[in-house]
């Protein structure tokens, strides 16, 4: 929607304002998937002199109809963001009770007013700590809602249509980009995104290359396995889960599933809370169980699986 575009102050723009939101371990010694160090507020390698940006879109082809109540979308553009096509998108779909205003933050706020304290992921922050060049898009599902409801997301072409407006509405900072131009997606999801996420990597209309579940595989079994099936290189599904989210049965059976789908050697099904090395990342299907909360995930994996992705560093 051409002039529904708020850009927010640079950097520390999207820090937290509100009481910080339990986004850690589970209470007590760190589990040891935690036990590597937490990215910090600025991130990685100098990438340029950019300054990073965030902007607040109200879209026609938003998941839900176009409200003044609330942005449609948010995207951040990091500090030394190169626009030059190929262009590599990184999705974050949230969860039930959350906005995307939030979801960046260091620290968690409310959503609406007064209504309390929503979990933070700090996904900004991670995200310029991996030093990749890539746009974050945070699509609003149902703002502040106990529903993981999709929308046009889980229509076909939904997100295609979404990711055309928000490109066009960003023409100058991204060079006049198009769809036609990415190169490169990754859709994420916490929690009850999985809906959203489920509906852009079947029918969005755009080619995924990698879906990151974090605490997130409560249903659409049949879209995740029929898509995990066709890895290959330079394409990934990882898969975090908890002991006590709701999601172990989901995820350790579909990790026993995939021992038919790739070579042994590019599953790795890890059902400790040991601390993944860097190189393990390199496999096609990863199934971890974490010893972290199920907002602890996002904020602990996010950075991981973006820093290990196929996605280019700045140059």
């Amino acid at each position: 929607m051409r002039g529904a575009i708020l850009a927010l102050a640079v950097g520390a723009a999207v820090a937290g304002c509100g009481s910080t939101a339990a986004t850690g371990g589970d209470g007590g010694a760190p589990p040891d998937d935690l036990s590597a160090s937490e990215p910090t507020d600025g991130g990685g390698g100098d990438g340029g002199s950019a300054a990073a940006a965030t902007y607040l879109l109200t879209l026609d082809a938003g998941a839900f109809p176009p409200t003044t109540a609330h942005p449609s979308a948010l995207v951040y553009l990091p500090r030394g963001f190169d626009p030059t096509p190929p262009l590599s998108v990184v999705v974050f779909i949230h969860g039930f009770s959350n906005c995307v205003e939030n979801v960046v933050r260091d620290a968690g706020g409310e959503c609406t007013p007064d209504g309390g304290t929503r979990a933070a992921y700090a996904l900004s922050a991670q995200l310029e700590a991996t030093n990749k060049n890539a746009l974050l898009l945070v699509p609003e599902i149902d703002y502040d809602q106990q529903t993981g409801a999709p929308g046009t997301l889980g229509t076909s072409d939904g997100f295609q249509a979404l990711l055309a407006e928000t490109l066009a509405d960003l023409a100058g900072p991204l060079n006049g980009a198009t769809v036609a131009d990415v190169g490169t997606l990754i859709v994420t999801s916490h929690s009850g995104g999985y809906q959203a996420a489920a509906g852009i990597a079947s029918k969005g209309g755009v080619p995924v290359d990698e879906i990151d579940l974090f605490d997130s595989l409560y249903g659409n079994i049949t879209d995740f396995d029929n898509w995990a099936k066709a890895v290959g290189p330079g394409k990934r599904f990882t898969d975090f889960y908890t002991s006590g989210g709701g999601t172990l049965s989901n995820s350790q059976a579909m990790a026993t599933r995939a021992q038919a789908w790739v070579p042994a050697t590019q599953l790795l099904d890890d059902r400790t809370t040991a601390t993944l090395t860097d190189a393990e990342y390199a496999h096609e299907l990863i199934f971890k169980l974490s010893g972290l909360s199920h907002d602890g995930v996002p904020a602990y994996y996010f950075g991981k699986v973006i820093g290990t992705s196929v996605l280019a560093p700045k140059k």
